[in-house]
């Protein structure tokens, strides 16, 4: 195997478990839409999202990732946020 190859394979391990990790964040996100409507409240809220972002850049080993880290989690809520409003709402 070549470097390159050995490097395509890690990263090919790392997507199987980022696959793995979307989809059970994904089932979490439709419970939360769930409550959120049984509870009468809205898809976004503002505050957690920055609070997330700000908790997870904290985490960074290497910060030169920062900005793509954030990125890659407004992405992420993104989807969620449009997952429950597609399935839960008409807000």
């Amino acid at each position: 195997m070549t470097i390159l190859e050995d490097l395509r394979k890690e990263i090919d391990e790392i997507d199987e478990k980022l696959v793995s990790l979307f989809e059970r964040r994904m089932e979490k996100s439709l419970d939360i839409g769930k409550y959120k409507v049984i509870n009468n409240m809205e898809v976004l809220d503002e505050e957690r999202e920055k609070e997330i972002i700000k908790k997870n850049v904290k985490k960074l080993k290497n910060s030169e990732f920062a900005k793509e880290l954030e990125e890659f989690l407004l992405t992420i809520m993104d989807l969620s946020k449009k997952l429950q409003n597609e399935r839960f709402t008409d807000r």
